[in-house]
């Protein structure tokens, strides 16, 4: 299966809450299990993946440790905009689209 959220298919990383110059938001879409990006734990931490062109996703799959949130939302538009929740687990919200 193509993964379209790495960077060596042409994804990039458009917005990141956290960054440490050591292990910076790209790590994310890098496809590397020896890589990761950090956050301090003490706010609600964001990064906004892009893609080159309006992409159909079947699954998403990440691996992470010590989260106690995760809200996965999406955007159709151009820029990366108006965006619509999918995924919302840890609040109490169960939604999928």
């Amino acid at each position: 299966m193509f993964d379209v959220a790495l960077s060596s298919a042409g994804a990039t990383i458009a917005l990141a809450t956290s960054f440490d110059e050591n292990y910076p938001p790209e790590n994310i879409i890098d496809g590397s299990l020896d890589t990761f990006w950090p956050t301090t734990g003490m706010f609600p931490q964001e990064f906004i993946i892009s893609f080159t062109t309006l992409m159909s996703i079947g699954n998403i799959k990440i691996l992470s440790s010590n989260v106690k949130g995760l809200c996965i939302e999406k955007s159709s538009k151009t820029e990366p905009v108006d965006f619509e929740p999918l995924v919302d687990k840890g609040t109490g919200n169960n939604m999928v689209a």
